[in-house]
């Protein structure tokens, strides 16, 4: 692809609902060079690929991932990709056979001017991470499945260099084929710490929500300590680890922007340790990274992560962050905030008590933080870095 004719790239994902991946593939969209690229976005569901969902239907025997094969295998012949970006996990496995098979397909049946397609696909997190809860059967199939991808991919691109080190270990691919690329972000705005907590109130307000579930507005309060976070909420973040760290701190107002699956059962321990006064999770705040500074610091629970936008758009606002060691957030916070074993609200709950206590000190990392944003995770960064990929 060293010419200078237009290179077409097919972006696969299986689900189009808001998450890192999705924001990834939306930020490569936009800000790719349009005089060098023409870009297409392919999901799961009933406007893309149909049956490409993580669903196992039925259970054992993978019909739908069979048919999800067959769907882009006749898309991949219809639109002829220069370059096909696999994104997730399932998106990974089965489109790298798909474009296997499309290019078999090409050399029995050629189609006038195709190339073979260039196979990319991005780990927004491995789905073995240890730290992830699999058993060992679960784990070792989630292995062979993506080493036998990785046969039919020129290039995985790892979002943390803990990624790439956990595909290594477990010998997934060649290491030429294993790149590390951060995820980048941009200079984001963000309202003042004023007007964004006026702005919460104002939503937890006319929504009347709050997570214990009771009618209860958010208290007009900009002199207290608020601790928040953003994302979705699935198994994966273990919000309810959060949960059990904010029963530690009374003093705190806790706050999570997003919605999922886990809602009713973080709702349910709220209520369960009467927190439901000053622990509010706001649904449908977009977008959300506007109002980061409302909060004094930001936390991450998770127990599997790539590279969260989230933890990069709060090192971008300058606040005091604490996260969980799990995948790429460690390499990036790591003396530039606080760093706490995943599963153990104690020690969640001790290091936001200790940014509470020495504010300085928690002001003095916040600013390394941005810092190290600014210059180590631009999104200008990833664009051109991924481009060259494309193009190499």
């Amino acid at each position: 692809m060293k010419d200078c004719r237009m290179v077409k790239i097919l972006f696969v994902i299986t689900k189009k609902d808001v998450g890192g991946a999705q924001k990834y593939v939306r930020d490569l969209a936009e800000n790719l060079d349009p005089k060098r690229f023409q870009v297409k976005i392919l999901t799961g569901g009933t406007s893309g690929i149909r049956f490409l969902s993580n669903a196992i239907m039925p259970h054992v025997l993978f019909i739908n991932d069979f048919i999800a094969l067959a769907e882009l295998f006749f898309f991949f012949r219809r639109e002829k990709p220069d370059v096909v970006h696999l994104n997730s996990s399932k998106a990974g496995i089965i489109g790298a056979l798909a474009a296997r098979l499309y290019r078999l397909s090409l050399k029995l049946y050629p189609i006038p001017h195709t190339l073979y397609p260039k196979v990319i696909f991005t780990a927004h997190g491995w789905v073995f991470n240890p730290d992830n809860k699999l058993n060992f059967l679960e784990r070792q199939f989630y292995i062979l499945l993506h080493k036998l991808a990785g046969c039919f991919q020129d290039k995985i691109i790892n979002v943390s260099e803990y990624d790439r080190q956990l595909a290594i270990k477990h010998r997934l691919a060649s290491l030429d084929k294993l790149v590390t690329i951060y995820n980048g972000v941009d200079a984001t705005a963000f309202l003042n710490k004023k007007d964004a907590r006026r702005a919460i109130r104002t939503i937890g307000g006319s929504t009347r929500l709050t997570a214990g579930g009771s009618s209860a507005t958010i208290e007009a309060d900009n002199e207290g300590i608020w601790v928040g976070s953003i994302g979705r909420l699935v198994f994966e973040k273990d919000y309810s680890n959060l949960v059990e760290a904010a029963f530690l701190i009374p003093e705190a107002k806790f706050f999570i922007f997003g919605s999922g699956p886990e809602h009713n059962k973080l709702k349910t321990k709220i209520t369960k340790l009467n927190l439901a006064e000053r622990f509010y999770i706001l649904e449908n705040i977009s977008p959300a990274s506007l109002y980061l500074k409302a909060f004094d610091i930001f936390a991450l629970s998770s127990i599997k992560e790539g590279l969260p936008y989230t933890m990069l758009e709060a090192m971008a606002a300058q606040l005091p962050i604490v996260v969980t060691r799990v995948g790429g957030m460690t390499e990036i916070i790591e003396g530039r905030g606080l760093v706490m074993p995943p599963r153990e609200p104690e020690e969640l709950a001790r290091a936001i008590r200790y940014f509470i206590e020495h504010s300085s000190e928690a002001r003095g990392l916040a600013k390394k933080a941005r810092q190290f944003v600014k210059t180590n995770l631009a999104l200008e960064k990833m664009i051109a870095e991924t481009s060259k990929i494309y193009l190499a």
